[in-house]
Parts: structure tokens; sequence; C-alpha cells
């Protein structure tokens, strides 16, 4: 099989001919490369790791058009459309970096959630404020699902085959769970809905520690992935069933995988697949690795899927 193939089986429930794997990180200097530097880090990252397919980082933090202080300022803002600098931008590397591979394998781009999106254009005030005052804060989390849905169609158009939605605001710690339901997921949904049935490769990434992830069952997407190593998240097995689709992950994404040897990254892959099984998972890590990774610790994981599946054949 190649890449696309690969991806394709395991999204499809069926065997790969090993299973997919694929890891990111914020590529340097500081994780904020924009333009052709962002292209040429991506493609060269792609190159050099063997994986099966690329995320492609977003470092464009949302913004709107006022600064937000106070909760009643959410109510005011608009945001940037969709010609804006802003988006074309993100657009303009979405396009260079697609057409620069050529289909060697399927890729899919980073939208923030409006909770996290949001939280970047307030300068994290959005759970102080959601806690204050969460209808005035709803209105402005509205307008920013409703320009993201936009954007997300975009990025599919411009060359992306699915959307890393990075689902944040969802921790057990950080809120009541009715504030959950009611101020966080339906702008979810707003943006996964609008393109639940346009994309190859659309993953739901519920981040951090502490999640409720029965929330999450039901968010459209072809692929989940979170902190299935942490000690208070579920792990890979008890997502399977829960989610009923192809699980993304396994590893610590500061664990062994960033502190190797070699021999000890090759040996969780192989743990990870004779617990989980060969079919509907790809592995990844549990989120973004550090900019400092040693590419040679993810080519180790690549291989280690190869051996393990010329070992069972």
């Amino acid at each position: 099989m190649n890449k696309i193939q690969r991806v394709w089986t395991a999204i499809n429930g069926e065997k790969p001919d090993r299973v997919p794997v694929s890891f990111w990180y914020h590529f340097p200097p500081k994780g904020e490369i924009r333009g052709k530097d962002s292209v040429k880090a991506h493609l060269d990252y792609f190159l050099k790791s063997g994986i099966d397919f690329l995320k492609i980082m977003n470092e464009h933090p949302y913004r709107v058009d006022i600064e937000i202080k106070n909760p009643s300022d959410w109510r005011k803002i608009k945001p940037a459309p969709l010609e804006s600098d802003f988006f074309q931008e993100q657009l303009d590397e979405i396009k260079m970096i697609t057409d620069a591979l050529g289909g060697a394998c399927l890729t899919t781009t980073t939208i923030f959630n409006p909770f996290s999106s949001g939280n970047h254009a307030s300068g994290k005030l959005v759970t102080e404020h959601l806690k204050a005052d969460p209808q005035s804060v709803n209105v402005g989390l509205k307008t920013i699902a409703e320009s993201l849905a936009i954007f997300a169609e975009a990025c599919l158009d411009a060359g992306a085959d699915g959307i890393y939605f990075s689902a944040q605001g969802g921790e057990a710690d950080r809120f009541e769970e009715q504030m959950f339901m009611d101020y966080i997921k339906p702008h979810d949904l707003t943006v996964l809905n609008t393109i639940k049935d346009k994309g190859e490769l659309n993953i739901t990434h519920i981040c951090r520690d502490n999640i409720r992830p029965h929330h999450y069952s039901n968010y459209p997407g072809d692929v989940i992935n979170w902190a299935a190593t942490a000690k208070n998240n579920i792990p890979l097995a008890a997502g399977k069933k829960l989610f009923n689709r192809t699980i993304l992950g396994g590893m610590d994404n500061m664990g062994v995988i960033v502190n190797g040897p070699v021999k000890a990254i090759q040996q969780n892959v192989f743990d990870i697949i004779d617990n989980f099984g060969v079919e509907n998972l790809m592995i990844g890590a549990d989120c973004t690795l550090p900019s400092d990774i040693n590419i040679e610790h993810i080519q180790a994981a690549v291989e280690a899927a190869e051996i393990y599946s010329n070992k069972i054949m």
C-alpha cells in the first residue's frame, strides 16, 4: 500500500499492510514560521520522518477587530473576513504544501476550536469571562464559530484533505458539565457539522488531561485523538468502544518518543498494537511533540510499525 491507501484502510476499519504512523510538532525557530519557510519546514519533515499523513500546523493565532478586556466586549467582536490577510496567509500555505506534495500523502490542517480561538483573541481571558458573563461570551464564540466554519471549508478547497480540530475547554476541572454543554460544545459542532461530509481525514483532537470523553462521542470526524496515556483520561481500548471509529495515538508526547532510546520506542509501538489490534488504529502521540524532537525517534516509530507487520505476516 502507499501512504494514502494505508490511511484510508485504517479509517475504513480494515486491515492495512501496516499500522499508519504520524506525529507533529511546531517547527523551530520558536514555532512561529510562516509562508514559504513554513512550507519548506513541512515538506522537509515529511520527507525525513517517513510519516503516513501530514498535519499542517497553524501558527496564526485567531484575532478579532477589538481588544477584549471585559466580558461585555464579546458582544462587539467582528471576525476577520475570509478575504483578509489573516485567513488568506494560512490558505496560501495549505495550497503551497499540498501542491508540492503532489498526492504523496493525505494532509489535515489545524483549526483551533472556538473556545481556543477566543482564548487566543482575548489574551487567555475566555475561561474567566465565561464564568462571569456566559451570555455575552456566548455571543462572541458564536461569531467565531461561524467564521471558522467558513474557513474550514476554504481549507478543504485550498487542498487540505481534512481538518484537525483541536477541541479545548472540556476539562472537568475547568467548567461544570452544563457550562461545557451550553457554551462550548454547540460552537464546536457548528464547525464540525459544516465539514463532516467534505473531508477525507477529519481528526478530532480532544486536548488536555481530565476530559469528559462521553461528551465528545457524537462529534463528527473520521479519527479521534486524545491524551490516552494520561492517568485521568481513558486508555485507547476504552476509547475504541466509546467512539466507534479509528483511533490515533497511544504514545505519551513527553515520554519515550522524546527520550528514547530507539529500542524502547519500538517496544512501545509493539505494545500499543498488541493491546489494541491492527485495525482502526493509527500510531501517534497524545498531543504535539516538543520542537527539539530527534527525527530519528519518529523514524523509529514508523519502522516499528513495519517490523511488527512483518512479524505477524
